[in-house]
């Protein structure tokens, strides 16, 4: 898994959407020509003019790669490790399972 940090000052929602996009499309197209890439989505600070985008790729140059190739800037493409635990989403019931100690 890779992350790409972006700089991206005086961008709106709807210019980050497109980014977004772009890349999505490029990831695609991507695809055919043997880059094995996923985009799996990202974070927008609109405070801070910075994003965060997620993919699943064998290497950060392929990640680089498809980023060029959407022409969306980016600042760096680093390793990351997914350590969230699972949880229940909001509203899900509890387990009724009961646990002996």
């Amino acid at each position: 898994m890779f992350v790409v940090l972006r700089d991206l000052p005086g961008v709106t929602r709807d210019q980050y959407s497109a980014a977004q996009e772009a890349v999505a499309d490029a990831v695609r197209l991507a695809t055919p020509t043997g880059l094995d890439v996923r985009y799996l989505g990202g974070y927008f600070l609109p405070g801070s003019g910075r994003a965060v985008c997620v993919f699943a790729a064998e290497s950060a140059s392929d990640v680089a790669d498809v980023n060029q190739r959407a022409g969306v800037s980016y600042t760096e493409v680093l390793e990351a490790v997914d350590l969230r635990r699972s949880s229940p989403q909001p509203g899900a019931p509890a387990s009724s399972a009961r646990r002996d100690p």
